[in-house]
């Protein structure tokens, strides 16, 4: 009783009054059955849309995104045709808009209640997220064949009948049913001119936008509980289904209860230094997308956002701008990646950062930060001004994200104080990119609701590239989005070529964790440990580090080092571990033991003793998908205080 009644304690402290009270609010509608009596409204006859998006004309897309990207949105159109779909960027699926669930009250599947076992939610939401409307929207734009806005229609009509307002596991959550909104507005815009989009089918699309918007507002008290990007979908949900609907009584109080939610919102979700509270890049995007949206809105209908907002989204694009692979246009994979891509409008794929930065920049940084290239159709769909050929581009700096290096050869160290609760357990993880390949890499997300060890497994510390005492996380983990006893970390010393941060994590342990991050040179880098004794008498530990690399040709060398080759390119990794010091400077005896390697690839060691755990040697790129790649783990028991030396010498690229 006495450990439940701390563990409640420290879970108020995580979340917070404000939250926990909303939460208490929203349960309360659930347990009298005020929600379960929440019918969809009357749609007035009077009742029509109004185009939201600003079309681009067609052949100003073709001549941006090049024939490349239009053979690639072609072929994705015609899969969407024939029934397939790829879910979260991933792999070709059935296209599957009909719920394996009974049609029952939304409220009914609250909590998880008769979702049947195995089932992962998120593979229900995915598709009814409508994200395909944005994919045939912007293949009927580029091309104008007819069979895409037919295909449209089809299955919205499908949808439609398999999912009755308010019935249905889709409906449960007012986040889901504003990112559908969103899409059916887009869709609107785009299709209302075909000879396809009938009377009969505009006026169901009207009362559908407006069955919707009304479903938002009875929950908002659970979008505001959880303190991340349900509450700003849900906000730019009602504003702009305000925006939209004509002859609707409620429409003005959407809008602009919409648009008060919105920057109330992003002022408190926002840090000053651009950090966003959910702490993850994928999610971040996420956030920066619903404003986009909202920006491209709010400038067609004359309004500014309030001056603090303006100045956190700044903040923000100059944040996920630090996170990008110039040469790849791929991001670094900090916390949650759950696949998260609502705003499809350019080529490259949800792995592709560039549209999404050059977009932000352009709309909150001050300019463009990237060159003119195929990316920059999503910042013409959002009619903002592009970049004009040979202009001065260049990614802006954030204080937030720690980066040495420069293009084609850098490396980021992670480290914050946390505001708002952690995603995942990763303090001082460092990732290595080289030539738009990341070498040393954070292992993703794949699975939330999955049997363990998958439900959510990957966001422990064991999963990323720093240092872990006796086997034990730094944090303690309370679900699987919920960590308690933050394990803060800050900066003490940066320059050009080093950083150094420390971490909190341990120190229950009596072992503070202190890394340096080191440029030594074009493709060399060096990463030193130091774990020192803190607040009582120096005792053994086992000391785990871990680096997780591309599942490449691997083969140890001597008894501390391990090659891989792929890609055109070699990378040597080297661990030596050293005595410090003791306090007052006397010297100690050198470690007679090396520390012991081990070798693992999908769950099973290829070299090395020990135990494995099973979500060691993976890598997933998205949500749902996971594929192999290479643990390198190097283990020591030792009296602190001790140094960890890794060296990572790459060689053989092109710019080499």
């Amino acid at each position: 009783m006495i450990r439940k009644g701390l563990l409640g304690w420290k879970t108020l402290r995580a979340l917070g009054w404000r939250s926990l009270g909303w939460y208490g609010l929203y349960r309360f509608g659930v347990w009298t059955g005020h929600y379960s009596r929440l019918k969809p409204p009357h749609t007035p006859p009077a009742a029509r849309l109004r185009p939201l998006w600003q079309l681009p004309d067609a052949e100003r897309l073709r001549a941006v995104g090049g024939d490349e990207a239009c053979r690639a949105l072609m072929e994705e159109a015609e899969d969407i045709l024939a029934g397939r779909v790829r879910l979260y960027g991933g792999e070709r699926v059935s296209l599957q808009l009909t719920p394996p669930l009974p049609l029952r009250h939304w409220t009914a599947y609250e909590g998880g209640r008769h979702l049947s076992p195995g089932v992962d939610i998120k593979d229900l939401w995915e598709p009814a997220r409508l994200g395909w409307a944005f994919v045939l929207g912007r293949a009927y734009r580029w091309s104008g064949d007819e069979r895409f806005a037919e295909a449209f229609w089809r299955l919205l009509e499908d949808f439609d009948r398999a999912n009755p307002p308010y019935l249905g596991v889709n409906w449960l959550s007012g986040q889901e049913v504003a990112l559908r909104l969103l899409a059916l507005l887009f869709a609107h815009a785009v299709f209302v001119s075909s000879p396809h989009s009938t009377p009969e089918r505009l006026s169901r699309l009207t009362a559908m936008v407006m069955e919707h918007a009304a479903r938002i507002p009875p929950t908002l008290p659970y979008a505001r509980a959880q303190f991340n990007n349900h509450h700003l979908s849900e906000a730019l949900g009602l504003y702009a289904a305000g925006l939209a609907l004509e002859g609707v009584p409620q429409a003005l109080r959407w809008r602009e209860q919409g648009w008060r939610e919105l920057n109330r919102a992003l002022q408190r979700q926002i840090a000053p230094d651009g950090t966003y509270c959910q702490h993850s890049v994928n999610y971040h995007r996420l956030m920066l997308h619903l404003a986009l949206m909202a920006d491209a809105f709010a400038r067609a209908e004359g309004r500014r956002w309030q001056a603090l907002t303006a100045q956190r989204l700044r903040a923000a694009a100059a944040w996920l701008a630090s996170c990008l692979d110039e040469v790849s246009g791929r991001m670094i994979h900090l916390g949650h990646h759950d696949g998260a891509w609502i705003l499809p409008l350019a080529h490259g794929g949800t792995g592709d950062g560039r549209p999404t930065v050059q977009a932000a920049g352009l709309a909150f940084g001050g300019g463009a930060v990237l060159p003119p290239g195929a990316w920059d159709e999503l910042a013409l769909w959002l009619n903002l001004p592009l970049p004009v050929p040979g202009a001065e581009s260049r990614l802006p700096a954030s204080p937030a994200i720690h980066r040495l290096g420069e293009k084609g050869d850098w490396a980021v160290l992670r480290a914050a104080r946390f505001s708002s609760r952690p995603a995942h357990a990763d303090a001082l993880h460092v990732e290595v990119w080289h030539g738009g390949v990341n070498l040393l890499r954070d292992a993703g997300t794949f699975r939330y609701n999955a049997p363990a060890p998958w439900d959510n497994g990957l966001a422990g510390a064991l999963a990323h590239n720093s240092v872990i005492v006796d086997g034990r996380e730094p944090m303690t983990r309370a679900g699987r989005f919920l960590w308690l006893d933050w394990d803060h970390s800050w900066v003490t010393a940066k320059d050009e070529t080093r950083v150094t941060a420390v971490r909190e994590g341990y120190l229950r342990l009596g072992i503070l964790h202190q890394r340096t991050l080191e440029r030594v040179d074009s493709g060399r880098w060096l990463i030193t440990d130091r774990l020192l004794p803190y607040g009582r008498r120096p005792v053994r530990h086992t000391f785990a580090l871990h680096f997780l690399l591309p599942d490449w040709h691997w083969q140890v060398e001597g008894e501390d080092g391990v090659l891989l080759e792929g890609e055109g390119m070699q990378v040597r990794l080297r661990v030596q571990a050293r005595a410090e010091p003791l306090p007052g400077g006397r010297n100690r005896p050198l470690i007679e033991t090396r520390p012991a390697l081990q070798i693992i690839r999908a769950g099973e060691a290829l070299w090395g003793e020990g135990e494995v755990p099973p979500v060691l040697g993976w890598f997933s790129p998205t949500y749902g998908v996971r594929e192999p790649a290479l643990t390198v783990r190097w283990q020591i028991s030792a009296l602190p205080p001790l140094a960890l030396e890794s060296e990572i010498v790459v060689t053989g690229t092109e710019q080499e």
